[in-house]
């Protein structure tokens, strides 16, 4: 049995290989917000707010197809407008995606998965101060992107991610009824080990 589990590792480690890298970019964010008013209801009063994030990426290649954790620190939130008053949420999380990668034509990628956030802080201004204390501390997402490979260890991943939770758990005590978070991301990486 143990010379079994041997072999089966030994196989995993010859088939499997090991990229570690790190990564920096922009998130172009696009949060769902509703809202009422003197008891009119509007509908995706966010405009679309501009964040980074930087982190770190592990690719586990098994062949075509392979295993894509991340762990990275994102500024995300949004500008809000309803009925002429303004405010903004400013959120920071700590976002761990589990992604399947298939790799295709030695340099391109197409990979999706869940994103689980994690709110590191955050903070309201305006019509969306009342929101303090009534904010979810986690997230769930789904991400999906493209990427290449570059010479000198380098990659570019453009991504899509889009929130299922509703951040908002009491909207009793705000003008804010829901908002969802949604963002596109353009990232450059760079390989430290195993490409």
């Amino acid at each position: 049995m143990s010379t079994l589990m041997l072999v089966a590792l030994v196989s995993f480690d010859s088939a499997a290989q090991l990229e570690l890298g790190v990564k920096a970019g922009l998130n172009f964010n696009s949060a769902t917000v509703d809202a009422v008013s003197n008891g009119a209801s509007y509908d995706d009063v966010a405009d679309t707010r501009t964040g980074y994030h930087f982190g770190a990426y592990a690719h586990i290649k098994l062949g075509p197809i392979g295993i894509q954790p991340e762990a990275y620190y994102s500024v995300q939130g949004a500008d809000i407008s309803v009925d002429g008053a303004k405010g903004a949420i400013n959120s920071n999380y700590l976002q761990i995606p589990v992604l399947v990668r298939f790799n295709f034509l030695k340099m391109f990628n197409i990979h999706a998965g869940p994103q689980f956030g994690i709110v590191v802080s955050e903070d309201y201004e305006g019509i969306a101060d009342d929101l303090k204390g009534q904010t979810t501390d986690t997230d769930f997402s789904i991400a999906a992107g493209v990427g290449v490979d570059l010479p000198f260890n380098l990659n570019v991943t453009a991504r899509y991610v889009k929130g299922f939770t509703d951040v908002v758990e009491d909207s009793q005590a705000s003008d804010i009824e829901s908002m969802k978070n949604a963002m596109f991301q353009l990232s450059i990486g760079y390989a430290l080990l195993g490409r």
